[in-house]
C-alpha cells in the first residue's frame, strides 16, 4: 500500500471520530505545554541569572579582608561565658548578690574579681584588629604568571545631591589604568575613567535617572558627594535582562585615591576609619589561556604566605565569580529537570489516553481491516495506518501544547518585565521545543503500538465475521 494511501485513511480514521480525537489530544497538550513552559523558563531563568554575574564580575576573582569563622571556637566560648556568668555573682530575690556585691533591681555588678573581693576596676576587652588588604597584596598577586589585570576597590556610601534634591549613593573607588580592561561594564554615554582624573566620576544608568533628583544627569555636569564637587565624564549603559535592575552594584565609580579625601559627616573620624592604600577588595583577572583552578589555588597559597598564615588562621577570603556561576547554572538546571520530570508524569496520562482510543478504533474497524486484508493489504500495511493514526493525534496536540506553553511563558515573563519595570524579552528554548515535538510523536507511537500490532494480526475470516 502506498504511504499517501495509509495516511489518507489514517487521517480519515481521525475525523470520523473529532470528540474522541479532541479529548486524546488535550491530554497531550497539557503535558507537552507543562513541559515546555518549564523548560524555557529554567532555560531563561538560568540564562539571566548568568548574565547577572557575568556583569557583576563573573570572570574575576575577587580577594576580601576577612576572618574565617569557627563554629565550634564560638560554641565554646558561648559555654564558657555562661559557665562564668554562673559561677560569679548571683543575685538572690533580684536585689542581693551572693559574692558579696549588691545589685539593686536585678542589674549584675561588674566590678567583681575571681576571689570575691570588689576591685571596682572595669573589664577592659582587648579589640581584635580587622584585617586589611594592602599595597603589599597587590604587589603579590601581580607577580603569578596567570593573572592580566589586578585593580583596588575602595567602598564608601555618600550623600549625593543634584539641582537641590539629595540621594544616597554606593561610591566605588577604582584603579583608572585597570577599570576600564577588567569590567564588563559598558560606557552609554561620556567615557570611562584614565589615569589622570582627578575629581571626575563614572556614573551608572539608573542613577542618571534617578527619579529621586528630579532631572537626568548628564555628561560633564556637575554632582556634590557630601558636599565635594565632581565633574560626570560618563554614564555606563543600562544593564539588561530580567535581573539589571536589581541594583546590585555601585552607583558612582571615581579614581580610588579620591575615596580617601571624600568628605564625610565628621571628616576627623572618618579619616581615621578609612586608611590610604587600605583596600576593602582586590579584583583580579586572568589570561584567556591560564589555568583557572591552579592559578586560583596559587593567590590563595602566595597570599598566606605573603600574609604570614594558613589555612585556619587565614584572614582573607578568596571568591571565585566562575565557579559561583557554575554551581548557580547546576542548582537551576537540576530544579528545572526536577519540576520537567513531574510536569513529563501529565505526559505519561496522555498516553494513556492515546492508547485507549487506537484499541477502541481496533475494535470499531476490525470488520474494515478484514476486508482491507482480503483485497490485499499487508499486516505492516495495517499497522501502519494504526501507528499514523497515533501518531496523528500526539503530532497535533504536540504543536498546539508547544504554542500554548511559548505564549504562558511569554505572559509570565510581560508580567514581570511590567512589575520589574524592565525591558520585555521573548524566550523560546529551541532545545525544549525539539524535545517536546520528539517527545509527542514517541508518546504517541509508543502508545498505539500494542494496538496496531493486535489489528495487523487478526486473521481476515475472524475480522469478517466480527460483529
Amino acid at each position: 500500500m502506498k504511504p499517501a494511501k495509509i495516511l489518507r485513511i489514517a487521517f480519515n480514521m481521525v475525523k470520523a471520530n473529532k470528540l474522541r480525537s479532541w479529548l486524546t489530544i488535550i491530554g497531550v497538550i497539557i503535558g507537552i505545554a507543562s513541559v515546555m513552559a518549564i523548560v524555557t523558563t529554567g532555560e531563561y531563568f538560568q540564562e539571566q541569572v548568568t548574565k547577572t554575574l557575568e556583569d557583576l564580575g563573573g570572570d574575576t576573582i575577587v580577594i576580601v579582608p576577612s576572618y574565617p569563622f569557627n563554629f565550634e571556637e564560638a560554641d565554646h566560648s558561648h559555654v564558657e561565658a555562661e559557665s562564668d556568668s554562673a559561677g560569679g555573682s548571683e543575685s538572690v530575690g533580684g536585689g542581693e548578690s551572693v559574692g558579696g556585691s549588691e545589685s539593686v533591681g536585678g542589674d549584675i555588678s561588674v566590678g567583681e574579681s575571681d576571689s570575691g573581693t570588689d576591685s571596682g576596676d572595669p573589664v577592659i576587652y582587648e579589640e581584635v584588629k580587622a584585617p586589611e588588604l594592602t599595597k603589599k597584596d597587590v604587589f603579590t598577586i601581580s607577580r603569578i604568571s596567570g593573572v592580566q589585570y589586578v585593580n583596588v576597590n575602595v567602598n564608601h556610601g555618600a550623600t549625593l545631591e543634584f539641582g537641590g534634591k539629595k540621594t544616597h549613593v554606593y561610591v566605588s573607588g577604582v584603579d583608572p589604568r585597570v577599570w576600564p580592561e577588567i569590567t564588563n561594564k559598558k560606557v552609554g554615554e561620556g567615557r570611562m575613567l584614565q589615569p589622570g582624573d582627578r575629581t571626575s566620576v563614572v556614573i551608572s544608568g539608573e542613577l542618571a535617572n534617578n527619579v529621586e533628583l528630579g532631572r537626568k544627569i548628564r555628561v560633564n555636569q556637575m554632582i556634590l558627594l557630601n558636599g565635594k564637587s565632581y565633574r560626570v565624564i560618563g554614564i555606563l549603559a543600562d544593564e539588561g535582562g530580567l535581573l539589571g535592575g536589581f541594583g546590585f552594584d555601585s552607583s558612582i565609580f571615581m579614581p580610588y585615591e579620591e575615596v580617601y579625601y571624600l568628605p564625610g559627616n565628621d571628616v576627623e573620624a572618618y579619616s581615621g576609619e578609612k586608611k590610604r592604600d587600605v583596600y576593602d577588595s582586590i579584583e583580579v583577572k586572568l589570561y584567556k589561556n591560564a589555568d583557572y583552578k591552579s592559578t586560583l589555588k596559587e593567590i590563595e597559597d602566595r597570599l598566606r604566605l605573603s600574609r604570614k598564615v594558613d589555612e585556619k588562621t587565614q584572614d582573607f577570603y578568596v571568591y571565585s565569580g566562575k565557579e559561583a556561576m557554575e554551581s548557580v547554572g547546576k542548582v537551576i538546571s537540576g530544579l528545572t529537570a526536577f519540576l520537567a520530570f513531574i510536569a513529563g508524569i501529565s505526559l505519561l496520562v496522555g498516553s494513556t489516553g492515546i492508547a485507549n482510543t487506537m484499541f477502541t478504533s481496533v475494535l470499531e474497524k476490525t470488520k474494515e481491516i478484514g476486508i482491507m486484508k482480503a483485497i490485499g493489504a499487508q499486516n505492516k500495511d495495517i499497522m501502519l495506518i494504526f501507528l499514523c493514526n497515533a501518531a496523528m493525534i500526539s503530532l497535533v496536540g504536540g504543536i498546539i501544547g508547544i504554542l500554548l506553553g511559548t505564549a504562558a511563558v511569554q505572559a509570565i515573563l510581560l508580567l514581570i518585565s511590567i512589575k520589574m519595570q524592565t525591558p520585555f524579552e521573548f524566550a523560546l528554548s529551541i532545545k525544549g521545543t525539539i524535545i517536546a515535538t520528539l517527545v509527542s510523536i514517541i508518546v504517541g507511537l509508543i502508545a498505539g503500538l500494542v494496538p496496531a500490532k493486535n489489528a495487523s494480526e487478526l486473521k481476515p475470516v475472524d475480522a469478517l465475521r466480527y460483529e
